[in-house]
């Protein structure tokens, strides 16, 4: 299955702050959060004050703890997909995967889709840029008919 990703985090080379996944089918959501201690001034005004929202509300862990997080999400999909629209996104996601010097969590196979395209503007309704499950949220929508291989967009 493929899973639309998208990361906020505190400036250029920065702590990763937010990770979101949307399953293809739109209907199994991860959304994980961490503190962020010392945000630049673009992250204090653009991604904090909306990281929590009414219907989009993370949940609170260490970052140390993302990548089991992102394990138990992804558990019973033999083949995951990770689609991403900027390469940021998905070596925040690999780095969270990480546990120790030689490490990471359970996940045998695992693929990633850098899907260039502009997630914004969108027409999905409620869509907020930069926090972190709506930019997951509207990557989806907006790549659904991108993402799929030759032979899915063929078959009947």
């Amino acid at each position: 299955m493929k899973y639309f990703l998208d990361t906020e985090f505190n400036g250029f080379n920065g702590e990763l702050i937010s990770l979101a996944m949307v399953s293809e089918s739109g209907l199994r959501e991860l959304y994980i959060a961490t503190d962020c201690w010392k945000p630049c001034l673009w992250v204090k005004e653009n991604v904090l004050p909306i990281i929590s929202l009414a219907d989009a509300t993370p949940f609170f862990i260490n970052q140390d703890r993302f990548g089991q997080r992102i394990a138990s999400f992804l558990y019973d999909d033999p083949m995951p997909v990770i689609v991403a629209d900027w390469p940021d996104d998905i070596s925040y996601f690999c780095k969270a995967l990480i546990t120790a010097p030689g490490q990471m969590v359970a996940i045998p196979k695992l693929q990633f889709h850098l899907l260039r395209i502009d997630a914004y503007p969108t027409d999905l309704p409620g869509a907020v840029q930069h926090n972190a499950l709506w930019d997951a949220r509207a990557l989806h929508h907006k790549a659904m008919p991108f993402a799929l291989s030759k032979t899915e967009r063929d078959e009947p």
